[in-house]
């Protein structure tokens, strides 16, 4: 019951940040900076703000960490390769345009992971 919960919550904040991303539809996303970004695709809804404040144990803490770790990592999640069923949720709700505006680009991941390192 309780990874079900937690499953529940996952995918109430990823709806919530494709309802963000699809307010912002039309946005000139190559100008947009890494904390902006974050924002656009939703990421802030599960990492919380500056990606210090994970909804969940199951996600993790992006601020602080590695700018080259977080790009690997959020590329290996949109390619479908990892396993964990928070990983599988991040893939469905970002990497596909039918359910999102579309994917984060990699040059907009590095913007991203760059501004997380800082935080």
């Amino acid at each position: 019951m309780r990874t079900f919960t937690r499953v529940i919550g996952a995918t109430a904040c990823l709806l919530t940040g494709l309802g963000m991303t699809m307010a912002m539809a039309g946005t000139d996303r190559e100008n947009l900076s890494g904390d902006a970004l974050f924002e656009y695709h939703g990421c802030v809804n599960c990492h919380g703000a500056q990606g210090k404040n994970p909804v969940t144990q199951k996600v993790p803490e992006l601020g602080g960490k590695e700018a080259d770790y977080i790009y690997a990592e959020a590329t290996k999640i949109l390619k479908g390769e990892r396993a964990s069923e928070e990983a599988k949720l991040m893939h469905s709700a970002l990497a596909y345009q039918s359910s999102c505006d579309y994917p984060p680009t990699d040059a907009e991941l590095k913007k991203i992971g760059e501004w997380l390192a800082v935080q």
